[in-house]
């Protein structure tokens, strides 16, 4: 796996697998890439800085509740 941010245009790149892809699907801020057998090898997260702000604010509140005395 392989992490790469592009910052002029705001995007996460998550390659997966170096498998070519043949075709990709675009679902709301996600446009994922796939191989001719139906692999995902690519993920874009469009937006990246308001996805890894939201995504860190949930993974802190599951952690900050998860240690807290009940």
């Amino acid at each position: 796996m392989n992490l790469k941010y592009y910052h002029d245009d705001n995007i996460l790149v998550i390659r997966l697998s170096k498998t070519p892809y043949e075709y990709a699907e675009k679902q709301g801020d996600f446009i994922v890439h796939f191989s001719k057998d139906n692999k995902p090898v690519r993920i874009e997260v469009l937006n990246a800085n308001r996805f890894l702000k939201e995504t860190s604010a949930i993974f802190t509140q599951k952690a900050t509740s998860r240690f807290m005395p009940v």
